[in-house]
């Protein structure tokens, strides 16, 4: 929230001089590294759009080119595009031409739905990007908004050229109000609840109906409400009372499923019982048990002994003592 706070403070005389300067020479700081950044996004755009990808911009990088005065005032640490899963290896040649390297994620096809590559400057990382071919890992919420749909409502954001895209208001306070939940275990951090209180203030009567009737068919009014209700609780939201009241139960086996992310503290492998009960296949369950239990021996020797020639089945089994700690322990 740093640049926004300066930003706010300006020349205010009943805050401490030494606080004003720290704070503007940090903002303008961060301004510069922006300019940067957005020379290298346009870059990106254009290397995407040659290939015929249409990449559409979600999350942070989206928002401060449509809903923050300058660029400058959202912080963020990574570049989100969104994009049809058949443009993968499209993307993912565009970024290594550019630079780019994989940070090593686990690949497999039923435990990850984005990928992160970073382009380091005199070894230093520089410009992250992480690209997005399901709205969100976990099983119960990867299907939400599919690329077609998100890419049939995009909006144009000028400000990045001519053929740049980012999602239109509805589904952006759709993905913002999940992705805290989802992804973040209803973290409270301020910068994603500002993000839902610009967005749900521009929304109109119609709009707020048919985000409404949206969330409640797809499982997800219970997240939105209370993502919603945390952003009015610090920023002063002004919500209908459609969103206020309690959402009509469409979904209740998803609502019940989804809901459950709200519960701050559980354990890991709770998420993974999600996972495996949002999968309707035995087939596909048993699958991505394999790819938790067996990722690929290249993403298990850059993680685990980049530098050793140590057996795969060493590997796997101390990824097994990890794991396990891991999984039980809590959010």
């Amino acid at each position: 929230m740093l640049p926004l706070v300066a930003e706010r403070i300006g020349s205010r005389w009943d805050v401490p001089a030494g606080l004003r300067t720290g704070l503007s020479t940090e903002a303008r700081r961060y301004a510069a590294f922006d300019v940067a950044r957005e020379t290298e996004l346009r870059r990106l755009l254009t290397a995407f759009e040659a290939q015929g990808v249409q990449a559409v911009l979600f999350k942070g990088a989206h928002l401060a080119y449509s809903h923050y005065a300058r660029p400058d005032l959202r912080p963020r640490a990574d570049t989100d595009f969104f994009i049809a899963h058949a443009d993968r290896r499209r993307v993912f040649d565009v970024l290594g031409a550019l630079g780019y390297q994989g940070t090593g994620h686990v690949t497999g096809t039923l435990v990850m739905y984005q990928a992160a590559y970073v382009k380091r400057r005199d070894g230093a990382p520089w410009h992250v990007v992480d690209v997005h071919w399901k709205i969100a890992n976990p099983q119960i919420f990867a299907d939400l908004l599919s690329y077609d749909e998100l890419a049939a409502a995009a909006v144009p954001l000028p400000a990045l050229g001519p053929g740049a895209l980012g999602l239109s208001d509805l589904h952006a306070l759709v993905v913002a109000c999940v992705h805290r939940v989802a992804h973040h275990h209803d973290a409270d951090t301020l910068i994603w609840l500002y993000d839902i209180h610009l967005l749900a203030s521009r929304m109109t009567p119609a709009s707020w109906e048919t985000f409404v009737d949206l969330v409640e068919t797809r499982g997800v009014a219970r997240i939105c409400r209370h993502s919603l209700e945390r952003a009015a609780a610090e920023f002063g939201t002004r919500l209908p009372a459609s969103v206020a009241a309690e959402p009509q139960v469409r979904q209740p086996i998803k609502e019940m499923m989804t809901g459950t992310y709200l519960n701050r503290g559980r354990p890991h492998f709770e998420e993974v019982v999600g996972d495996l009960r949002a999968l309707r296949r035995w087939r596909d369950r048993l699958q991505l048990v394999a790819q938790h239990a067996f990722p690929s021996a290249e993403y298990m020797r850059g993680h685990y002994a980049p530098s050793s020639h140590a057996p795969l089945a060493i590997l796997y089994a101390r990824r097994a003592i990890h794991g396990a700690r891991k999984w039980l322990a809590r959010s």
